[in-house]
């Protein structure tokens, strides 16, 4: 698996995880959620084609 696999694969763990997120779950752990995924997207649309094909 390339590194653009990997990063659009955690990207849809953790989209997953934020829209079937419970009402009781603390706004804390939610935003933390929410910043890893702008995190992540973030490092998956500046991905340089050469960076893809290594193994991180």
């Amino acid at each position: 698996m390339n590194r653009r696999e990997r990063l659009e694969l955690e990207v849809s763990n953790i989209q997953e995880k934020i829209d079937k997120a419970s009402k009781d779950v603390p706004s804390h752990i939610l935003n933390s959620w929410k910043k890893d995924l702008v995190s992540l997207e973030f490092e998956l649309n500046n991905l340089v084609d050469g960076e893809e094909d290594h193994n991180y």
